[in-house]
């Protein structure tokens, strides 16, 4: 009874494995499921192969222009990134200040910091 039971796991096991063979690594399920609908809708069809997944990501990568690289950097700053950024951009337009004289100049308002 007992080697059925583990019989039983080791092939759930194994057909996970096989489902898991056919999505990429780093792929994160809302991702994964994302291309599986779109590969579905695409595969709507009465002729012709099927959609590979490959080729819906190709296409999809070929439209990425510089703007959503930029926006894809911006999404990796942390809050202190931010703030070394600004301190960058101020001393590039008015000279050297320390991080704390900016830290000070932001607290009592005599400097802004735009957001992106």
């Amino acid at each position: 009874m007992e080697e059925q039971k583990t019989a039983e796991k080791i092939s759930e096991k194994k057909a996970s494995q096989l489902k898991r063979k056919y999505v990429l690594k780093k792929l994160d399920a809302d991702a994964a499921k994302l291309l599986q609908s779109l590969k579905d809708k695409a595969n709507k069809k009465t002729f012709g192969r099927k959609v590979r997944d490959s080729e819906v990501i190709s296409l999809g990568l070929s439209l990425i222009n510089s703007d959503h690289i930029q926006n894809l950097q911006n999404q990796t700053f942390s809050e202190k990134d931010r703030l070394h950024i600004a301190h960058e951009e101020y001393q590039k337009t008015n000279g050297k200040i320390t991080m704390d004289q900016f830290i000070g100049k932001l607290l009592k308002g005599e400097v802004s910091v735009r957001h992106n």
